[in-house]
């Protein structure tokens, strides 16, 4: 399938966000909008950050398991590298990236392909993560998604981090992390309560 033209002919890219906390399907919309462009016969490929080792290094998967086939990138070069022939490009937890990954989505649209970011927009102080905003304002499209709220069942939009760390990346999952809703989040600390 070639990249949508616009009425001059141009190929038209674009870059679309799927964002919200952790738990809240980020991941299963990401490989949803991949294997929808494959099965339309876009060129498709996934990515992920090299520092994610949750559960696979050579796949996008899930908090339930399921996944997609992808390949590790480390920055915005390697993206491009990566991204070269591929009409779509799926890039998972984009928030572990630093800024210039948010270029490289734009050079891709630029080239008429179709970027589709994946991540948490606010880290575990209820802070837009930097590389979130940025992207967030460069794209066409920008689905925020919603969890439920690990304390108390309401939704939820923020992420408590559940282990002590100053850092403000700390790759985990279950265990780790868990979906809070405003009233239940603790803004002052990096191990919140229940």
């Amino acid at each position: 399938m070639a990249n949508p033209a616009n009425r001059s002919g141009e190929s038209v890219g674009r870059i679309e966000l799927i964002c919200g906390p952790m738990f809240s399907g980020k991941s299963t919309a990401l490989i949803r909008k991949l294997s929808a462009a494959a099965d339309g016969g876009a060129t498709v490929i996934a990515c992920k950050p090299a520092r994610d080792t949750r559960y696979a290094t050579d796949r996008i998967v899930t908090h339930d398991g399921a996944g997609i086939t992808a390949c590790e990138i480390t920055g915005a070069d390697d993206l491009l590298g990566r991204a070269r022939d591929a009409d779509v490009v799926g890039i998972d937890e984009f928030h572990f990236f630093d800024m210039p990954v948010v270029d490289a989505c734009i050079a891709m649209a630029d080239e008429g392909k179709r970027a589709i970011c994946a991540g948490v927009d606010l880290d575990h102080r209820g802070e837009m993560f930097d590389v979130m905003e940025a992207v967030s304002k460069k794209a066409d499209d920008v689905e925020r998604l919603t969890a439920t709220c690990a304390a108390c069942g309401a939704v939820a939009t923020f992420t408590q981090r559940l282990v002590e760390s100053d850092d403000r990346i700390v790759v985990g999952g279950a265990g780790d992390y868990e979906p809070r809703c405003e009233s239940c989040f603790d803004r002052g600390s990096a191990k919140g309560s229940r």
